[in-house]
């Protein structure tokens, strides 16, 4: 029954990252060419914006979620209420904190980004439905838990389908009967915000029953626990803001709407392999945190090992094809643009994933295990070390935009090369060498991908859409194939088809069984 859900949840999450995907594939282009590459770029500033204020509400949110679902697997619901309403009571509070901020932001903009004048009221109107869309999130965020304690991850990604679905059909509403702007985005992004707060409580009475709401349940000791070990993940957020995060405001500040609008269409592949991992990685981690809850640490142990032998399969194959192929796609993608120079900050971007990619599902171990301490002080000195760095650079090079995907992509593969595979290992104590073999998994997946990619690009003329993505389907099948033997064992192998084919004989006794109704 595990691996059913488990696998239900994964070939779920992977439909709705498909969906999300393709829409954006089709609709960035679109906006780029309506409203502007500077336009379009502050949309993504305002997003990474939600990420800085995160870095305060992530310390009870990342850990309620682990705690609720221990809670409730432990039976003891009274307790499980009190974390789920004192979390729910703590971001009111936080709410109304950040809005004050968020408005003084919008109204003095100008002071802060180079917005061009003739779109500065588009962009405030952005910001201002972005900001109060980030507002009801934080209000309401303890009602996401719900899917996540009862592994019920298939459902998240049905409604993260249907709000994909309504973000694009509210968009090309507003496209069709207004002028173009890029305040649209912000306003399809709070009605999506909506829709997800109310199937989340939908989601919360169906799944979690036992959950009710009332202030009797606050409790300020729940809330220290909870801050006690989230105050690390809060330093995590600063760090991957450092990171990842403040990269287009240095380049909106330090050299212009213009490099911003470049490398906002830039990061929009390497966020989607970054979507592609979280996605991936999100399948794996209820299972973790249920088995820790229940005190089966071999199982636990067994579970991670496979979740970062999928993960290596997996995640490699996109990020390859894209190594190989990045040039073809952004000129077809964005003919408009400099196709060459694009394809170069790309894979600045996106090569380091494919060490990162193999062992993401270990970061999401410290935080079932509680260990978090270490993990946050060297993410946080590697932030600083890197925004630093790229300051320097600006000052005293003529690298420019380079200068920002240059230092990210040393900086984070010696982090992720020297640090995290060790210390994970000291923590789930195994031997200290033990995730390297994942790291050459992973890389001699993305190899076997790319050897078969650059085979056919230089084989064959790939220039159109449709050719393109044949040769992307031929190669990703042909290297699956090849590395699931390099990747799993004989009873892995049979174990996976077993569970592929318990599936689709699920779906086919289901669909006679709808046939008959």
């Amino acid at each position: 029954m595990k691996n059913k859900q488990l696998s239900i949840n994964m070939i779920a999450n992977i439909f709705a990252f498909v969906v999300n995907i393709g829409i954006n594939f089709f609709f960035t282009p679109y906006l780029i060419k309506t409203i502007g590459k500077e336009a379009y770029s502050f949309f993504p500033l305002s997003t990474n914006f939600i990420g800085y204020v995160n870095i305060i509400t992530v310390a009870l949110d990342s850990m309620a979620s682990r705690f609720i679902t221990i809670k409730i697997h432990e039976n003891d619901n009274e307790q499980a209420n009190r974390y789920f309403n004192s979390v729910l009571i703590a971001n009111t509070v936080l709410a109304l904190l950040v809005t004050v901020p968020s408005i003084v932001f919008v109204l003095f903009m100008n002071k802060i980004l180079h917005v061009p004048i003739a779109i500065l009221r588009d962009v405030k109107f952005l910001f201002g439905f972005v900001f109060f869309g980030m507002i009801l999130s934080i209000l309401t965020s303890v009602f996401g838990i719900a899917t996540f304690a009862k592994n019920r991850l298939d459902l998240s990604s049905k409604r993260n389908i249907e709000s994909n679905f309504i973000r694009v059909i509210s968009l090309i509403f507003m496209f069709s009967l207004f002028r173009p702007s890029v305040s649209y985005v912000g306003v399809a992004n709070l009605i999506v915000i909506i829709f997800i707060l109310f199937t989340n409580i939908y989601y919360t009475k169906k799944l979690l029953p036992k959950v009710t709401i009332h202030k009797k349940y606050f409790d300020f000791k729940a809330i220290k626990v909870l801050l006690s070990s989230g105050v690390w993940n809060s330093v995590n957020q600063l760090s991957m803001v450092l990171l990842t995060s403040l990269d287009l405001l240095i380049a909106n500040i330090f050299i212009n709407a213009t490099a911003a609008g470049e490398y906002s269409i830039v990061k929009t592949v390497p966020n989607f392999m970054q979507q592609l991992v979280g996605m991936l990685v999100a399948v794996f981690v209820p299972q973790f945190t249920i088995l820790y809850a229940q005190k089966k640490h071999d199982e636990l142990l067994d579970n991670i090992n496979k979740s970062i032998k999928f993960m290596g399969l997996l995640i490699t194959i996109p990020i390859a094809f894209l190594i190989i192929f990045g040039d073809t796609f952004f000129k077809l993608w964005v003919p408009s643009e400099n196709a060459s120079k694009l394809y170069l900050l790309s894979n600045l971007t996106i090569i380091p994933m494919i060490v990162t990619g193999s062992i993401n599902t270990i970061f999401n171990v410290y935080t079932v295990t509680n260990k978090l301490k270490i993990p946050a002080f060297v993410l946080l000195i590697t932030g600083i070390i890197n925004t630093s760095v790229v300051f320097i650079l600006l000052k005293t090079t003529n690298l420019g935009l380079l200068s920002i995907p240059i230092t990210s992509f040393i900086i984070g593969l010696l982090r992720n090369l020297i640090f995290t595979p060790i210390y994970a290992a000291r923590c789930l104590e195994v031997r200290w060498n033990t995730f390297y073999k994942a790291i050459a998994r992973g890389c001699i997946c993305a190899l076997t991908m790319m050897v078969l990619c650059y085979v056919v690009k230089h084989g064959f003329n790939i220039n159109s859409w449709i050719k393109l993505i044949i040769a992307g389907g031929v190669c990703s099948i042909i290297s699956l194939i090849i590395n699931m033997f390099i990747v799993f064992k004989k009873e892995d192998r049979n174990e996976i088809m077993k569970t592929i084919f318990t599936l689709l004989h699920i779906k086919k006794i289901k669909l006679k069984s709808d046939e008959s109704i």
